[in-house]
């Protein structure tokens, strides 16, 4: 794969500049390193500010595989567009005119077995020299590092892998078997692990079986995905719920973003709105609350302790476990996607 990477530390550099990209090319998955080869052709980085957006931007980038040239991606089309079409159709047509009227349709570059369409629109301007700390790599839940035979350095696998949700599409997993040379990760050692809370400790210390870990991270990130439904602080939330929890593996993790529906929340910069209603189902006349009589930040805190919630170590939210008879209604076992 034609990946320079020198070329973005040959760019001039803060540290703190070179230490993100340092990081972010460093955990770069199987897949990445084939988007980060086919963005460096598209928009090649002549900053460091351009290095770095190319860098955080490798998610809008679609990759097709296998597709090895036009014959290749032809095939890809028609395995995807489920057009079920008969054998003697397919025998006569011309794969490599379909591979290039969809590269017209969707223009891109093979890279490898693989073909990389281009964004639709152009590479979005996330870093402007001054707000390195808001750019979170923070797109997946687990990261693996899998080494096989052919590939005992290893290669870097970002979950949940969307294929699963996806129809099927290939995405980060089939792309990581192919670069490992295998047909599973059973075949597979694990070289190292991540996930994207520190609370679920160590995983190298919780797994041997790699495709165990895989599912676990694959239901996670699921969860993280669908965020309950659109929760409002969905990831503030969870994090508290961890913290009540005293989360330390990373299926005490999956159990509370799968169970999150089990607490009760409120974020602490709504204690007067929450005042206001405790005050009115007290009895407190609105005249008096509108006169400012009331300690409406105190008043809160004293209600919320007393009603059995607790506040979180960062500050940002109250939790508390709901009454026992909702959490039976609401306890569910821990999904299985894979």
């Amino acid at each position: 794969m034609n990946v320079d990477y020198n070329a973005f530390f040959r760019l001039p550099h803060t540290k703190a500049e070179g230490d993100w990209m340092e990081e972010r090319l460093s955990t770069l998955s199987a897949k990445e390193t084939i988007l980060l080869a086919a963005a460096q052709q598209m928009y090649p980085p002549k900053t460091v500010c351009d290095a770095i957006n190319l860098l955080a931007s490798l998610g809008d980038y679609k990759i097709c595989y296998p597709a090895r040239g036009h014959e290749g991606l032809g095939r890809f089309y028609l395995a995807r567009a489920k057009l079920e079409l008969p054998e003697l159709v397919l025998a006569h047509t011309d794969m490599e005119a379909l591979g290039i009227a969809f590269e017209d349709e969707y223009p891109g570059v093979f890279v490898g077995d693989c073909y990389v369409m281009y964004p639709a629109e152009k590479q979005q301007t996330l870093y402007n020299g001054t707000n390195l700390e808001t750019l979170k790599d923070d797109g997946w839940s687990v990261m693996v590092k899998l080494s096989s035979s052919a590939k005992p350095e290893g290669v870097w696998l970002r979950l949940p892998d969307s294929s699963l949700v996806d129809d099927g599409a290939p995405d980060e997993s089939e792309v990581a078997l192919h670069e490992l040379g295998v047909d599973t990760f059973s075949r597979c050692k694990l070289l190292d692990a991540r996930c994207i809370f520190p609370e679920a400790g160590n995983l190298m210390e919780q797994y041997d079986d790699p495709v165990e870990l895989i599912i676990d991270g694959n239901n996670l990130g699921f969860l993280l995905d669908e965020q309950a439904q659109g929760m409002q602080e969905y990831v503030t939330k969870l994090v508290a719920a961890m913290e009540y929890e005293d989360c330390r593996t990373l299926k005490d993790v999956i159990g509370c973003a799968d169970g999150i529906r089990r607490y009760s929340f409120l974020m602490a910069d709504r204690l007067s709105e929450y005042a206001r209603s405790e005050l009115k189902k007290a009895g407190a006349p609105e005249m008096l609350i509108e006169a400012g009589l009331f300690d409406m930040v105190g008043f809160a805190r004293d209600s919320l302790e007393q009603n059995g919630y607790r506040l979180d170590r960062t500050g940002s939210v109250y939790i508390k476990p709901r009454e026992q008879e909702q959490r039976q209604e609401q306890d569910m076992p821990p999904m299985q996607q894979m």
